[in-house]
């Protein structure tokens, strides 16, 4: 391996207990993952699998039960400051303007104002909306409304970007479009990211490696190597090796969702809508 192991996951358990009833559901059991340096991982799963709860575990946001979990060989908690999320749901403040919005990260680590005007400023430029920097969030589209929660994420500086399905929200096409930019902000930056998606088509897009997970409780059961070149663009879609890469993918996802054409149907529906 070339790439120095950034996270790794080792016998990852997360149970929730529900007070009132005394019954237990554990959403991770048995999780094992590493994530490589600088690399593009997709989380590939069914609806309800723990994609998501393992991006909360690494954020912080949800306590594991048991196992192990570590940012560069450091134990996930001492290392939050490295970890930057983008939610599906944009979360920005609506009463502050775009550039306040990217600033936000900065004003709390206590950075001073023109030196945070000028970095919120740096990357608006990067994700093309500088012209927009004294708008209000509900002046955007959806689009745009994401790229400003990018942006607000990568001024801050992480060295690991946490992706919960920050595309699944929009349209095809703006969709389409913000995927290829996120492969050219990822390309300049050489951060890590790890990206959960329902999408197969996405994930294998935009990832070095794509994790399958299988139905709860979650767990890899599968890690599908994208052998695509870089830098990508939307043709690659049309050629050969991708088809190939996707039957691989949903022939794993099959046999987790029963293997019933019908399932597999449903769960490209999901992807499509962001369910």
């Amino acid at each position: 391996m070339s790439a120095r192991d950034k996270i790794v996951a080792r016998d990852l358990s997360l149970t929730y207990a529900n007070e009132a009833t005394g019954a237990s559901h554990t959403v991770l059991h048995g999780f094992d993952l590493s994530v490589r340096e600088g690399e593009f991982l997709a989380l590939l799963g069914p609806s309800g699998c723990g994609k998501s709860t393992f991006l909360n575990v690494l954020a912080g946001l949800a306590p594991q039960t048991s196992g192990e979990l570590t940012v560069d060989d450091e134990p996930v908690g001492a290392a939050r400051r490295k970890l930057g999320f983008v939610f599906q749901g944009y979360a920005l403040f609506p009463w502050r303007t775009v550039r306040k919005n990217v600033e936000t990260g900065l004003e709390i680590r206590g950075m001073k104002r023109a030196q945070r005007r000028s970095e919120a400023e740096r990357f608006l430029r990067l994700v093309g909306l500088l012209d927009f920097a004294d708008h209000y969030p509900h002046q955007l589209s959806g689009g745009m409304r994401q790229r400003v929660a990018i942006a607000r994420v990568l001024a801050y500086g992480p060295e690991i970007l946490l992706m919960d399905e920050p595309f699944g929200a929009l349209d095809a096409q703006t969709r389409e479009t913000l995927q290829q930019e996120l492969l050219g902000i990822w390309e300049q930056s050489a951060k890590t990211v790890v990206f959960v998606t329902h999408s197969i088509d996405e994930a294998i897009f935009l990832a070095d490696r794509v994790a399958i997970m299988g139905r709860g409780p979650g767990r890899v059961k599968e890690i599908l190597d994208v052998d695509l070149p870089r830098p990508r663009a939307a043709s690659i879609r049309h050629s050969p090796e991708f088809p190939a890469l996707r039957q691989r993918a949903w022939t794993s996802l099959g046999l987790e969702l029963g293997g019933g054409p019908a399932n597999l149907v449903e769960h490209e529906a999901e992807s499509l809508t962001g369910a």
